[in-house]
């Protein structure tokens, strides 16, 4: 199993949150002849609570060692992500008994392929190039009740469109980035009107994080609490 604390997250080691990308080569995966040493790499970013437990990690495409997703297609990079986390590397050896994140565009989101994860080992992460529509609306509640958690990504900006999403989705992951600090105090105050878990992500420096905290986050993830750790088999 591949330690939390191997990304500079967990309690006793908080030194290495603005360290380079590491590479983590899992010794269990069985090499075939011929082939190079590593073939397969899958990102993860922890996500941790108030208290800087890690609960959660985002699953990333990466398309090499050197940590670069170079996404092209999002439906083929969250099929990858998949297969690399559930089949190749293995979901305990990923995230150990945390869940995982997994980012959906709309077509993914659709299909019937999604219905095949675990509901008690992933949250299913909308991105934020899906427009909502009554059919989107109608498939998140379809996955709610099946037992699927799901998560909004890159919110930044409220608008009624969003309302029947914030009905049914369990946590909002706010871009703290794009926002100044009077602007996002009045988005965590809207969004608070509803049932929801807050994450704030991109969180990348101690007094944006102790902003955050203040402001009511639940959740948080940036380069302040980890960098993105690449696994490699």
């Amino acid at each position: 199993m591949v330690s939390a604390r191997t990304d500079g997250t967990g309690p006793a080691d908080r030194s290495n949150c603005f360290a380079s990308p590491q590479v983590i080569t899992d010794p269990n995966i069985k090499q075939e002849p011929g082939l190079k040493p590593a073939d397969v790499f899958l990102g993860r970013q922890a996500i941790v609570d108030r208290y800087r437990n890690v609960i959660a990690y985002e699953l990333l495409f990466r398309a090499g060692p050197d940590g670069c997703a170079r996404v092209t297609d999002h439906s083929m990079a969250t099929a990858t992500v998949i297969a690399n986390a559930f089949d190749t590397l293995g979901i305990q050896t990923v995230v150990g008994d945390c869940r995982a994140f997994i980012n959906v565009d709309g077509p993914t989101l659709m299909s019937e392929a999604i219905e095949t994860l675990p509901q008690q080992r992933v949250v299913i992460e909308l991105l934020e190039t899906i427009r909502v529509s009554d059919e989107i609306v109608r498939r998140c509640r379809e996955l709610k009740a099946q037992g699927y958690r799901l998560a909004l990504d890159d919110f930044s900006v409220y608008g009624e469109e969003y309302e029947p999403l914030l009905d049914v989705v369990d946590i909002v992951k706010v871009d703290t980035l794009m926002l100044e600090p009077a602007s996002l105090a009045n988005l965590v105050a809207r969004l608070k009107m509803w049932p929801l878990r807050l994450l704030a992500e991109k969180v990348d420096c101690k007094q944006r994080a102790t902003d955050c905290l203040a402001l009511g986050f639940n959740l948080f993830q940036g380069f302040f609490f980890g960098r993105p750790v690449t696994l490699a088999a």
